[in-house]
């Protein structure tokens, strides 16, 4: 599909969590509208969930006018251009598959899918189809790692030696501050090696490199905990995980990732350490350590250490909203009716499966998987 569109209508599925963060930003893009090459083009969207009540006030609250309750419907109408998936992860497939037999462009939430040759296939048939694809991965796009990612290529880190990535917070037995559903395998697939190393290994694949082999040692905590009513549920996926990640280039890299954590500073958190410095960074601030002014440190037990980033230069960054900005490349991709180059692709998201199926094989074969153990049927149009 190259043909060109001035007025796209976004149709998102779910009002949930994840819903209500992109109908935000669709919100910012529907007043602005698009600027694609001195063309003005305007963003509507659209809103399906399945209970009225819910759906309704979801959309007064970000101002979208047209809901339905017809998941079918919407997907099929002809003056829908994107859909833009934000239902739980064992809901993606199916509706995604049906947009792209209606020739709709389709717009994801990260993983893909659950089940690997599920993404494969819908990959495939999005290719056949020729509609433009793609996966949120709005870490690639927070201020920090945006900056960190621009530092990098300047030549900021050198060659890179390692990183680290650290993540967490507390979610009580009694579930409070996340979806229950994440804990359960039918609806989330896996857990925290699931949900957030899709995040973590696309965004150290554009940062350091191809990743050759992983390695995780995940742990449920908790066998049981409770809906936020007081219902008990079984915990059937991992919420506590460290995964060891080898580059092609020589560098390694250490995720910890964990649902039972009391954090003490930014969450996530990373650092990149190579020859010429080192970067350390957050979703939104970033701070440098040239090698020339790296100060040599000398171990002793006995003295208090300074602050840890006395000696670190923080860096400038922009205030982007990092859906916004993915969501407005992706439409103005759309509207110019050829994808916006260097965005997160379902081809992305299929490496990044890849990548966390091999994970969970490590931990069943207690030993570093290769991505390329993991099996991918031909996919088509592929270079």
């Amino acid at each position: 599909m190259t043909s060109r569109i001035d007025d796209i209508v976004v149709a998102v599925l779910g009002p949930g969590r994840l819903g209500e963060t992109h109908l935000a930003a669709l919100a910012e893009l529907h007043k602005r509208g698009l600027d694609v090459d001195g063309r003005r083009v305007s963003v509507s969207p659209a809103l399906y969930g399945r209970n009225p009540e819910r759906v309704g006030e979801v959309a007064q609250r970000y101002g979208v006018e047209r809901i339905s309750t017809d998941l079918n419907d919407l997907i099929d109408a002809p003056d829908v251009a994107v859909i833009d998936n934000c239902l739980s992860n064992n809901l993606h497939f199916e509706p995604l598959m049906r947009a792209i037999d209606a020739r709709k462009h389709v717009f994801s939430e990260k993983p893909l899918t659950i089940e690997l040759h599920e993404a494969v296939e819908l990959l495939n048939a999005a290719r056949s189809a020729g509609v433009q694809h793609g996966v949120i991965q709005n870490m690639r796009f927070n201020r920090g790692p945006r900056k960190a990612r621009e530092l990098i290529g300047q030549g900021a880190v050198g060659r890179v030696f390692s990183t680290d990535v650290l993540f967490g917070y507390m979610v009580p037995q009694t579930v409070l501050n996340r979806p229950s559903w994440f804990y359960k395998k039918e609806e989330a697939g896996g857990g925290i090696v699931e949900d957030m190393m899709a995040h973590f290994f696309d965004l150290l694949r554009t940062l350091v490199g191809r990743i050759v082999g992983v390695y995780a040692a995940p742990s449920i905590v908790w066998q049981q905990r409770r809906e936020p009513d007081g219902t008990p549920f079984r915990v059937e996926v991992e919420d506590l995980a460290s995964v060891s990640i080898r580059f092609e280039n020589g560098a390694i890299g250490n995720c910890f990732a964990s649902w039972v954590r009391r954090k003490h500073e930014e969450v996530p958190s990373f650092q990149i350490d190579g020859e010429d410095g080192s970067l350390y960074f957050s979703l939104h601030r970033v701070w440098s350590q040239p090698q020339s002014q790296t100060p040599l440190f000398r171990y002793d037990a006995r003295a208090a250490q300074t602050d840890s980033l006395a000696d670190w230069q923080q860096v400038e960054v922009d205030t982007r909203d990092p859906f916004e900005l993915q969501l407005q490349l992706f439409l103005e991709g759309v509207a110019r009716g050829v994808p916006t180059p260097g965005l997160p692709t379902w081809e992305d998201a299929v490496e990044n499966q890849r990548l966390i199926q091999a994970a969970y094989r490590s931990v069943a074969e207690r030993r570093e998987v290769a991505p390329e153990e993991i099996p991918l049927a031909p996919a088509v149009g592929a270079a």
